[in-house]
This record gives C-alpha cells, sequence and structure tokens, in this order.
C-alpha cells in the first residue's frame, strides 16, 4: 500500500488532531503526547526523519525495555499503543479501536487470490461470520503453505493438502469437519478459477460430522440469578454489563445480534424487539419485557456516553463508536462468573452458553419444539433439538405443537 510521504513530526501532528476530534480525555492525550515527544528525540539521533514501524519497535525497546510478542504490563500496552496510532493514521488515516485484535493477515504473495475468494463469498450472500470464519480457517492453510515454501498456488498438488489435514488432529471432530468444509470450498474456488489443474476439492468428497459429539453447554437457573446478582447497576460498566446479560440470558440473543442492536429496533408501543439476524439474515421478533425497559433506560441515561450513534451499545472511552464486529462480550459474562464463583466444569462460557440454557428452560417448562425454535429464531426444528440434547427428562412431551 501506498502512502503519502510525511514526516514523522507531521504524523504526530496529525495524530494529535485525530485524538481530539475522537474525544480522548485532556489526559490520555497528554500521556500520548509525552511518548510521541520521546519517539521524536530517539528518531532525531537515529537521522531518521520518517516513520516505520521498524523504527517505532527499536524505540520502544531502546527507550522503554519493551520487546513485542513478550506479556506487556498495562502501561507497556500503552505506549505500544502509541507507536500503532502513528502506524494506523499512516495506513488507513484513521485510529483503529483499542484491543481489538485485528484477523491474522494471510502471506502477501496470496492477497490477491483470497480477496477475489473473499468477494465471492459475499456475492452468495453469505453472513459476514460465516464469511470471517472461512477466512480465517483459509488464512491459517495459507500459512502453512507459505512455511512449506509454496510461493504461488498454481503448484499447489495433493501431496501439501493432505500434509495440512494431518495437522488437524489436535481439533475436535467437530471443529475439524468445519475446517475441512471451509477448505475443500476454497480448493473449489481455486479451480473453478483455473488457479489450480488439479481438482483438489475432490480429496475429501465426503466430510464425516459428529454434532452429537459434545453436549451443548447449559447452566441453571440458579446460577445465572446468582451471575446476575454480582452486576452493579450503579457503575456506569455495570448497568451496560446488566442489559448486555439480560438480552442473552432472558431472549437467548446472539453476541453478533446484541452488538448491533438499534434503538430502532426497540418497538415500544409492541412492547417487542425487531432485527434481522446476522448469522441467518432472518427477520426476528422478540418479546420486549418491563425488566428490559428498565435497564435500557437506566443504561441510556446513567451510563451510554451521549453520542449521535443509532447503535445502543457503544465504547465507553474514545473513539466512541460501535464495538467492533470480533467483539463477543466473552468478558463481560466470565467477570461475573468469577463473582459468582460458578464452577465451569469443561463447560463453554461464552455468551452462547446462555442461548443454550434460554433452549433448555423453555423444554422444562413443557415450551413445544416449534415455539422455542422461533424463540431462537433457527430456520427448522432440527437445530432446535440439537441444542436441547442437553435435556432428554421432557422430551418426549414437548415434541408437539402448542395447544
Amino acid at each position: 500500500m501506498s502512502h503519502t510521504i510525511i514526516s514523522l513530526f507531521e504524523l504526530i501532528t496529525k495524530a494529535k488532531k485525530h485524538l481530539d476530534q475522537l474525544s480522548y480525555a485532556e489526559s490520555t492525550q497528554k500521556k500520548y503526547e509525552l511518548i510521541w515527544n520521546h519517539f521524536l528525540e530517539y528518531s532525531d539521533t537515529k537521522g531518521q526523519v520518517y516513520f516505520s514501524k521498524k523504527l517505532g519497535n527499536e524505540f520502544l525497546k531502546a527507550y522503554y525495555q519493551i520487546q513485542i510478542g513478550k506479556r506487556l504490563s498495562a502501561s507497556q500496552v500503552f505506549k505500544v499503543r502509541a507507536i500503532t496510532i502513528l502506524s494506523e493514521i499512516l495506513e488507513h488515516n484513521s485510529i483503529l479501536i483499542c484491543h481489538q485484535k485485528p484477523s491474522k493477515a494471510a502471506p502477501q504473495r496470496f492477497h490477491n487470490v483470497l480477496t477475489k475468494y473473499e468477494a465471492q463469498q459475499v456475492e452468495q450472500r453469505l453472513s459476514k461470520e460465516t464469511i470471517c470464519g472461512k477466512i480465517n480457517i483459509i488464512v491459517q492453510f495459507l500459512h502453512f503453505l507459505d512455511k512449506q515454501g509454496i510461493t504461488d498456488l498454481k503448484s499447489l498438488t495433493s501431496s501439501e493438502v493432505l500434509l495440512y489435514l494431518n495437522t488437524l488432529d489436535k481439533y475436535s471432530n467437530q471443529s475439524r469437519s468445519g475446517i475441512l468444509f471451509a477448505l475443500r470450498n476454497f480448493l473449489l474456488f481455486l479451480h473453478s478459477e483455473e488457479v489450480t489443474k488439479s481438482t483438489l476439492h475432490d480429496l475429501f468428497p465426503v466430510i464425516f460430522t459428529q454434532k452429537n459429539e459434545r453436549l451443548p453447554s447449559y447452566y441453571s437457573t440458579e446460577e445465572i440469578n446468582s451471575i446476575l446478582r454480582q452486576v452493579d447497576r450503579n457503575t456506569e460498566f455495570g448497568r451496560r454489563d446488566y442489559l448486555v446479560l439480560l438480552l442473552a440470558i432472558q431472549l437467548g440473543m446472539r453476541a453478533g445480534d446484541i452488538r448491533q442492536l438499534k434503538f430502532t429496533n426497540i418497538k415500544i408501543s409492541q412492547n417487542t424487539i425487531e432485527f434481522v439476524q446476522q448469522k441467518t439474515n432472518k427477520a426476528l421478533q422478540l418479546p420486549f419485557t418491563n425488566e428490559l425497559k428498565c435497564a435500557l433506560a437506566d443504561y441510556a441515561k446513567n451510563s451510554r456516553p451521549q453520542i449521535d450513534d443509532p447503535h445502543i451499545f457503544v465504547r465507553h472511552r474514545a473513539p466512541f463508536q460501535p464495538f467492533a464486529n470480533g467483539n463477543s462480550f466473552h468478558h463481560i459474562l466470565n467477570k461475573y462468573m468469577k463473582l459468582a464463583g460458578i464452577e465451569i466444569n469443561n463447560r463453554k462460557h461464552g455468551l452462547h452458553s446462555m442461548r443454550h440454557s434460554v433452549a433448555s428452560h423453555l423444554l422444562q417448562n413443557n415450551t413445544p419444539y416449534p415455539v422455542i425454535t422461533g424463540i431462537l429464531g433457527h430456520e427448522n426444528a432440527s437445530t432446535t433439538k440439537l441444542y436441547l440434547r442437553i435435556d432428554t427428562s421432557t422430551t418426549n412431551c414437548c415434541t408437539g405443537g402448542s395447544e
């Protein structure tokens, strides 16, 4: 990527303006400016006028004894962030969201073909999450090929593909199946685009899946209530966290749908929440309970940053904008699980585990399968039944429609 050539001094001046425009606290701006001043002094001693990541890393090591890749303290992370901001301004003319690790990039030589593959997936109208998952899998495969000395995919043979398959033993059967599906799809794309001559996707025409291999994680009503009781709703973050947890616990909403939720999705007069699911692109209508109304009102009035953005949930520090696509609110649930003393016992403990728990609680209350399917927003009941393997005691009486 070509950049406009500007001096390090000009780049830092530009970064300062961005911090101010994004409403960073004055104290935070001063901390960044101090680090950048030290960086300018260091670059002068090295006779360097222009910024580079290499120069930035050398400065961090020489001035602050920071080694990139090592475990860092909070203070060291801030100093690394100061250099990262300069890189972001130079490359994107903007400051990206803090603490959101970008997906590992593919080797440069494979960028073009990966971009074409991603564009094809978009044309097929797959959800962003599905495409992102596929790309992450393919990127790992491309890094493996890079290490094997493959510089051009036209020279790819079955030997390299089979060698890569041997590295997948560390994954569960279900995860391995997902990787194979994505890989086969990519190899089919390569052949259709005449990048490869051989039909390498035929190496695994049948992929066995074992969806029943692992039971969905489930938390009892007592455990969930204990989690909610740990939230201090008198604090800025507590009000936000409580609303996030309620949407997951009461309605079984996916993290992506919570993240993308907008005020226009709330239909006050109808007491409903209506949105298009990010994963399936299907519309879903859920009840907007009194408890949710109170939680939303409390958060919007007393905690949410007062910015002009349609999303309900936004970052609570600059830059004030919606959460990045990769944010699954995992840290929120885990924080209160620890405070509640919940024993994980090999159970999954992300926000999606609350979705499984909602399904099980509905089943325990003799809710018919079709109703549970509708609440969860599944396209068919077979998916719902996979969720409900956690509770077979009441299955026989819940397979019919509502009376």
